[in-house]
């Protein structure tokens, strides 16, 4: 995602009190015409490199996941009918914070030591229609396993519902983005714009180099 077009000498707190007010504002209105918001979390396995591509690698496998979710909510969904009934995510870097409580070396290891404990976090809001007739957080269970490839980059997807002050919710999940551990960059919504569905894929000269999106 684009840096966002600021007004000259807004300060940075500023400009993240405009991005969260602006993401929380859609998530807020959806909510006031019957969707259901939920806190979303996504857990990777142990990515290697540096960390501005660990975080594009994340937010890949987010957004393969939400194609898969639009897939079980529509059956055309990338037709523009559907565009305006797409489930809708705001997802920022996240790191654990320290709790008081005493965990074992299995949660330790697994939740602290792969990538340093940077994960994606965010707010879901499901549309009131479509196919998928139960809540996000029971279709996806306790570690969202069907979205989530033996042996991929994805460890676990998992959805709570929110059930009270949401734009709390919201605001919070942008932390790491307030204490300076992330990038205006790093923020990721979904889904695509229209201009995005309506490119398709054409295929790198270089087969190592990611697809370049052309206009149909």
């Amino acid at each position: 995602m684009p840096r966002p077009p600021f007004p000259d000498g807004l300060s940075r707190s500023d400009q993240i009190n405009q991005l969260t007010g602006g993401y929380g504002q859609i998530a807020t209105e959806l909510v006031a015409e019957g969707w259901c918001p939920y806190l979303l979390v996504l857990k990777y396995r142990h990515l290697g490199g540096r960390r501005d591509t660990v975080v594009a690698q994340m937010k890949r496998e987010a957004e393969r996941a939400h194609r898969w979710l639009c897939e079980r909510v529509w059956r055309n969904w990338r037709a523009p009918s559907r565009r305006d009934c797409l489930p809708y995510w705001v997802l920022a870097p996240d790191f654990p914070v320290a709790k008081r409580a005493k965990v074992s070396a299995r949660s330790a290891w697994r939740d602290l030591l792969p990538n340093d404990g940077l994960h994606l976090q965010g707010v879901a809001v499901m549309p009131p229609v479509g196919r998928l007739r139960e809540p996000l957080d029971e279709h996806l269970g306790p570690s969202g396993a069907r979205y989530c490839p033996r042996g991929g980059p994805l460890m676990s997807l998992t959805a709570t519902p929110i059930v009270s002050d949401l734009a709390y919710v919201h605001t919070y999940n942008f932390k790491a983005l307030t204490r300076g551990r992330a990038d205006f960059d790093d923020i990721l919504t979904l889904p695509p714009s229209s201009a995005e569905l309506d490119s398709k894929p054409r295929p790198a000269t270089e087969p190592w180099r990611p697809p370049v999106l052309i206009r149909a």
